[in-house]
């Protein structure tokens, strides 16, 4: 038999050893993420709980291909299996009802770390953030996908601007893509907007259901010309990426501030299969600045995208750091494609943002 916990229940179990916020055990007093080996190391120290970021299958061995033991659910407590055979990028893991399988490590994050994110965000699991922003009629809206708790007509939920203000939700609606006829389900929020039309991606914030006052302080984002120091860094960050470019620098680079102590860059190669609808390989950066200079902090990619240079794969719309740390570890990102667009939320863990939410797709 399957058994399957729910999201909300998971979470509750989890932050009895921390469901919910950023990483400050795994952070140097600074709040910079501290040297770590990647996150398979783990097994060896035997025991340690971890929560699952996105939902997907526990599969029978450390490859994409092998059978799904089970399906779990984002915000699962499990725990890692002792001296585990396996490389870095799975980790072995017993669930609840005692079944032991792989899971690959961009899914997981030490239990402790995403307590942190949790109490940052006022007590509320990670998985349950959401995008909010204006859409048709003057209406702030907030993506509610069926299942979503705490997204329901009355309910409260916070959207992360400038400061924490409270909201609440007048109705659940949808709205149409033109473009693919699909609906859209939003929770829509008695905060009004200034756009008659929408929806308005780029305006958009991250929204949490219920809970405590988020702590998470957004970083204003705006465009950014590097000094020569963070610039080569930039360019040493982007050779480590691309060691087959043979040293020339990619075609397309676009920067972004987040706050007053980090710096967003996108690169983006053209992408050696075009067969496969990939227009670019991309890779993003995250550096913070320190006492002694700019440092990398974080990363995603390298990936493939069908956005087409000189347009990035993602553009930072909104940003927020958690703890100490000073530059995001929580983003709420613009995934470009070739013929449309979408908010995803990504969360910071060891040096690299991993998704756990993917928004709705505007495109046709």
């Amino acid at each position: 038999m399957r058994i399957v916990v729910p999201v909300v229940l998971a979470c509750l179990q989890a932050l009895g050893t921390g469901c919910g916020s950023p990483p400050e055990a795994a952070r140097s007093p600074d709040g910079s993420p501290a040297p770590s080996d990647a996150p398979a190391r783990a097994a060896s120290a035997g025991g340690e709980q971890i929560v699952v970021l996105r939902a997907g299958p526990l599969h029978l061995e450390p490859d994409p291909d092998s059978p799904g033991i089970t399906d779990v659910p984002a915000g699962a407590l499990l725990e890692i299996v002792p001296d585990a055979a396996g490389d870095d990028d799975w980790v072995r893991v017993a669930t609840w009802d005692d079944r032991h399988g792989w899971l690959p490590a961009s899914r997981i994050m030490a239990a402790e770390q995403w307590a942190q994110y949790g109490r940052a965000l006022g007590g509320v699991s990670p998985v349950l953030v959401r995008p909010a922003y204006p859409v048709a009629a003057g209406r702030w809206a907030v993506e509610a996908p069926l299942g979503s708790p705490g997204l329901t007509p009355a309910s409260t939920v916070w959207l992360l601007g400038d400061s924490a203000r409270g909201a609440r939700v007048a109705e659940i609606d949808s709205l149409e893509n033109i473009c693919g006829g699909e609906r859209h389900r939003f929770a829509v929020l008695d905060q009004r907007s200034g756009a008659r039309d929408g929806p308005h991606l780029d305006q958009g914030l991250l929204a949490t259901p219920s809970g405590g006052r988020p702590g998470a302080r957004r970083l204003p984002v705006r465009p950014l010309e590097p000094g020569s120091d963070l610039a080569a860094l930039a360019r040493r960050s982007a050779a480590d990426a691309a060691p087959g470019a043979g040293g020339e620098p990619p075609p397309s680079i676009a920067w972004s501030a987040l706050g007053d102590s980090a710096a967003w860059v996108a690169f983006s190669w053209p992408a050696e299969e075009s067969a496969s609808g990939q227009a670019q390989r991309a890779l993003a950066v995250v550096f913070r600045r320190t006492a002694n200079g700019w440092e990398r902090a974080a990363s995603i990619g390298p990936a493939g995208s069908s956005a087409t240079i000189p347009a990035p794969a993602w553009r930072p719309v909104a940003a927020y750091a958690t703890g100490a740390a000073t530059f995001p570890t929580l983003l709420l990102l613009e995934r470009l494609e070739s013929e449309g667009a979408q908010l995803d939320v990504w969360i910071e863990r060891e040096g690299r943002y991993e998704q756990v939410y993917r928004g709705y797709y505007w495109g046709c």
